[in-house]
């Protein structure tokens, strides 16, 4: 919590507050969810109530606190048992992905990509600024002024797309605080643990592959107006297969006896060599792992593939 409220002090407001807010809101749903059942979801709503009453629909950031309180309460009600499996639990997320897609149909959000935008270019100039004193000058100086502002006109045609999926990754590492956050209280209060997740179990359900066609769908007919939200179909589940592909490969080589840590360090090798085929091939993988599921393919006896 002391770290969260340093990045909350760190961040302009009132977008600032979501870092406590969104886990604590988190870790609440979860716990009334799992301990209550249904009645967990009257967190979120309530939660929903006191943003419009207090700040009202066109705060932008009020409302990714009871969305992401409504993700914690569907946690908590798919905590009985063993819990649902890793990529199941990201299938919670459903709701802040809706909310991310809807964003740029929200009135206030022109004034919030252009606040975002001087945002950026205020962290440009005190860049311009560090360099200086660090001795820049001349040709060096001028060289990184024009790497800038071709930068930045670069980001000012991408951001209105680009926004939403930077603030739902933010809200996707929130809501991950947050339920670790919801562990350790149910560790205080002597519940039983949550059911943790294994990357290697990683898999979206069925339904995550026709939001990504929606995603495609909707940038080939061309229609400006829904290329942000597009966009942000397109990109986080073209990531979230990329997991899954990630997983498929981690779990074959876990089944032949390949240490975790040496596959941790293969996987960073290798995105750091080769990023873009990195990304492309996790997620070609993580797509066909749809039809092809290959954690469940049986082993052939005796090398025989007849």
């Amino acid at each position: 919590m002391a770290a969260l409220t340093l990045f909350a002090w760190q961040t302009p407001p009132p977008w600032g507050g979501l870092w406590v807010l969104v886990p604590t809101s988190v870790a609440v749903s979860l716990l009334v969810a799992w301990r209550w059942g249904g009645w967990g979801v009257a967190v979120p709503v309530v939660l929903f109530g006191l943003g419009m009453v207090l700040e009202g629909p066109l705060s932008l950031w009020v409302w990714w606190i009871p969305v992401a309180g409504l993700t914690g309460a569907w946690m908590g009600l798919r905590e009985e048992g063993a819990g649902p499996t890793t990529g199941q639990r990201a299938w919670t997320l459903l709701p802040v992905l809706l909310l991310a897609v809807l964003l740029p149909w929200m009135a206030d959000y022109g004034d919030l990509v252009a606040s975002f935008e001087r945002w950026l270019r205020s962290g440009d100039q005190q860049l311009l600024a560090l360099y200086h004193q660090l001795g820049y000058q001349g040709d060096r100086l001028r060289a990184l002024e024009r790497s800038l502002w071709e930068s930045a006109a670069l980001q000012k045609r991408a951001l209105p797309s680009a926004l939403p999926t930077v603030i739902f990754m933010w809200m996707v590492i929130l809501v991950i605080v947050g339920r670790a956050l919801a562990s350790r209280l149910a560790e205080r209060m002597r519940w039983p643990d949550l059911a943790p997740g294994r990357l290697a179990d990683w898999r979206l359900p069925d339904g995550a592959l026709w939001l990504l066609m929606t995603g495609i769908a909707l940038l080939v007919a061309g229609w400006s107006v829904w290329a942000p939200s597009a966009w942000t179909l397109l990109v986080n589940l073209a990531l979230g297969y990329c997991v899954q592909g990630v997983a498929v490969v981690e779990s074959l080589l876990l089944a032949r006896g390949v240490p975790p840590s040496i596959i941790a360090l293969t996987f960073v090798f290798v995105f750091a060599m080769a990023a873009p085929v990195f990304l492309l091939g996790t997620a070609c993988v993580g797509l066909s792992d749809v039809w092809l599921d290959y954690r469940r393919l049986e082993a052939v006896p005796d090398g025989d593939s007849s």
